[in-house]
């Protein structure tokens, strides 16, 4: 009983896959002679994908790659003077970044691992003498990070490689987040980036749904990169401002009249993850404003009272339950690394005594697996009845029908 339902399960998910556009449906299978999208998503596995640890190693490799080519290109260019002409750096940077792309849009260079990774160099080192263009210029400072924020989204969208468009993502975000800082408004990154975490990885079907077909292949793929990019940034940012902070680094650079308002910027990041946990209850059928939803909503609003003091509780957290929700292994890892090195690096901080942080956490503890205990006592063990005494009752009544 239990591998048909993983079947039914599992066809219903090739079914959401096709009608997406995301797979084809129309290949016969090997051994029954029907069509079956099985069928395609073994061949597509076997042909084109690559297990993710072989990519990163090919996005680090083609990184390596980068800073030689670069290293090359800027002993030619320091040879003839280029690096005191815009122009130069400017056409150098577009000739490259247009020769990555036509190496990525081949199929025969996208399925050769090594030319793809040749490619993912060439648009790297391209992206970063656009850079050094903008930044030289004489523009005003604002000016030109807009410009390369600008630019790192496009090469982000029409580039088709995940390594690209993972690192674009967060580069974009990177320049996102430092334009809010320069505006002095470093308390809506945690809000900001917590919305684009849920939207890339809880709404990304119903997003895909809105996009005509033959897009949905690309827009599915930076979706997923601006999903695992913004989940980084927002591990990072979480913890940023406390850290700097104490290392006085945010009082050097920007002296006085920087402020930042811990409490406006988790009110915000609570505010977020409150429609997170909407989306997630909305795929189980149960209402934000039910007993179990309202339980919910206090528990996520006393981690972010907590995440005050306790830096990047509620930001960690919320990756867990987002991975867990979508099955994504590697987000799971991620968030659980990143909680686990929050709480060593909070408990080692010398603002307070050892003991008084001891009891706090074991207070967090206590109360988070109390809530825990209530809510699967409470609800899921009465929902698990309800369901079984439905169960027993169409039984009996087929039964008595028989």
């Amino acid at each position: 009983m239990s591998n048909d339902m993983n079947n039914q399960h599992s066809d219903n998910v090739l079914l959401q896959l096709q009608q997406l556009g995301l797979i084809d449906g129309n290949v016969i299978d090997a051994r029954t002679g029907e069509t079956s999208a099985k069928a395609t998503i073994a061949n597509h596995h076997s042909q084109d994908d690559i297990p993710w640890f072989i990519q990163i190693l090919f996005g680090l490799s083609g990184i390596v790659a980068s800073l030689f080519l670069i290293a090359f290109l800027s002993l030619l260019l320091f040879g003839i003077d280029g690096f005191d002409s815009v122009i130069a750096l400017l056409i150098t940077g577009l000739v490259l970044s247009a020769a990555g792309f036509v190496l990525f849009r081949n199929k025969q260079s996208r399925d050769n691992t090594f030319i793809s990774s040749l490619a993912l160099a060439i648009s790297s080192a391209g992206q970063a003498y656009i850079g050094f263009a903008l930044f030289d210029n004489n523009l005003s400072h604002p000016i030109d990070v807009w410009l390369f924020l600008l630019v790192q989204a496009i090469m982000t969208v029409i580039m088709p490689n995940r390594i690209y468009r993972l690192l674009g993502s967060i580069m974009t975000l990177g320049l996102m987040i430092y334009l809010l800082n320069y505006y002095h408004l470093p308390e809506v990154s945690l809000g900001l980036l917590t919305l684009i975490t849920t939207g890339s990885n809880l709404s990304r079907y119903s997003l895909l749904q809105r996009m005509p077909r033959k897009w949905r292949a690309d827009v599915f793929d930076i979706i997923k990169a601006i999903g695992y990019a913004s989940a980084l940034m927002l591990l990072c940012v979480s913890v940023y401002f406390i850290a700097a902070e104490h290392s006085h680094s945010l009082a050097t650079y920007y002296g006085d009249t920087f402020r930042y308002n811990y409490y406006l910027a988790q009110g915000l990041l609570t505010l977020a993850s409150l429609y997170a946990a909407y989306l997630i209850l909305k795929r189980y059928d149960v209402k934000l404003l039910s007993a179990a939803g309202l339980f919910i909503g206090g528990a996520i609003v006393l981690l972010g009272i907590i995440s005050i003091y306790v830096s990047g509780l509620l930001a960690t957290s919320l990756i867990i339950v987002i991975a867990i929700a979508n099955s994504q292994r590697v987000l799971l890892g991620l968030g659980v690394t990143a909680l686990v090195s929050y709480i060593f690096w909070y408990y080692y901080q010398l603002d307070t005594s050892l003991l008084i942080k001891s009891l706090s956490m074991l207070i967090v503890g206590l109360t988070m697996l109390m809530g825990r205990w209530l809510l699967i006592k409470r609800y899921f063990a009465n929902s698990l009845i309800n369901d079984t005494d439905l169960t027993m009752s169409a039984n009996d009544r087929q039964e008595r029908h028989s």
